[in-house]
């Protein structure tokens, strides 16, 4: 089956153009709407996109992805924009302008997934009339530092405090090295247009590898401060932080990030497409949504959800979100059904593509009955 994708784009009250790529017909009886976490793009997705129609029947159903503001294909995000509470503003857009009335599936993976809890608690009345299935693909509710990266867990509190630093130092990096090699000339020419055309480049890991140095530099800073203030115990705390976070930076290279986001057995090709959407992603969105998901608590709001088909989905190899994350959104969301995916990692829509497009498949049946 070929499937035909139309590529538009809506504008959002502030005056940001998202991308907006739909397939199937307006007519549909549901829509599946695919929302993309921190870093990536509605590429991620591309297995369902390609599979739900094949699995429901081309004019059985309707699939919208779009580009969170700063990341893809859409405009940059302004300053000030980058918060959840936006992404809810700018999934209502998208909801108003392209998706239309009819019933709707929202699948959302990490930030995606935040996203329609901040919905959730902006707009309850969009879950049942509209909204009326969802899927939480590698998602949290909140405590985004808890066991991330493997820091055990007492050493949550101090990597709350730094990394927001760090990731807001790594994003103005980022931006400086992008605005350097532009003004050399060809090299930035290049990757703009690559960006834009929605090209293949072979980006490198040194946006995380120097926010693990930087890690490694606050927080040995910070360790000689307590040291000076007779804190010992704070300061053997702070530079055990410091002596991981150095070696991350050491080693932190292709394979080991690829070790971080994926779990066993990943095909190369879906690693290069996830190294693509990193590389374009600005600077602002790179710190300043990670900063946005830190303050993500939202437990209590997935009372909204408590009366629709939910299906929450892990992999057990996530180290980005471990699977405590979605033990606790099942937990506050007791309706729901709990799949965990051995062996998968964070990237679970191109990881296990067949099975979350068959989760995504069977909630849209029951969404369009």
């Amino acid at each position: 089956m070929t499937i035909e994708l139309e590529r538009s784009g809506v504008t959002t009250a502030d005056g940001v153009r998202l991308n907006v790529e739909v397939t199937g017909p307006a007519d549909a009886p549901v829509t599946v709407l695919l929302v993309h976490g921190w870093t990536c793009s509605t590429r991620s997705w591309h297995h369902q996109v390609e599979g739900l129609p094949q699995i429901l029947g081309r004019d059985a159903v309707r699939v919208v992805t779009y580009d969170h503001r700063g990341h893809g294909r859409s405009d940059a995000a302004p300053t000030g924009s980058t918060r959840l509470e936006q992404l809810a503003d700018d999934l209502v857009t998208v909801l108003d302008e392209v998706v239309g009335d009819g019933p709707v599936v929202y699948a959302g993976h990490s930030m995606g997934g935040m996203t329609l809890m901040a919905a959730a608690d902006q707009y309850p009345e969009l879950f049942g009339p509209r909204i009326r299935a969802a899927a939480l693909v590698s998602t949290t509710s909140g405590h985004l530092t808890e066991g991330a990266l493997g820091i055990p867990a007492r050493f949550d509190p101090t990597a709350a405090k730094i990394a927001p630093r760090v990731l807001n130092a790594v994003g103005r990096r980022i931006d400086r090295r992008a605005a350097t090699r532009a003004a050399a000339g060809a090299e930035g020419a290049e990757r703009e247009a690559l960006r834009r055309a929605g090209g293949v480049h072979a980006p490198s890991a040194e946006a995380a590898e120097a926010g693990a140095a930087l890690a490694a530099e606050i927080a040995g800073g910070a360790a000689e401060r307590a040291q000076a203030a007779g804190d010992a115990r704070s300061a053997a705390r702070l530079a055990q932080v410091a002596r991981r976070a150095g070696a991350l930076a050491a080693r932190l290279q292709r394979p080991a990030l690829k070790q971080v986001v994926f779990g066993k057995k990943v095909d190369p090709a879906e690693v290069q497409l996830f190294m693509e959407d990193l590389a374009v992603v600005p600077g602002v969105s790179y710190g300043g949504f990670f900063e946005a998901m830190l303050q993500h608590e939202r437990g209590h709001v997935l009372k909204a959800l408590d009366q629709l088909p939910v299906e929450i989905m892990h992999g057990t190899r996530d180290r980005l979100l471990p699977p405590r994350h979605a033990n606790r959104i099942a937990a506050e969301l007791p309706t729901a059904r709990l799949w965990f995916y051995p062996g998968a990692g964070h990237m679970l829509m191109q990881e296990r593509p067949r099975d979350v497009t068959h989760r995504l498949a069977s909630l849209a049946r029951k969404a369009s009955a």
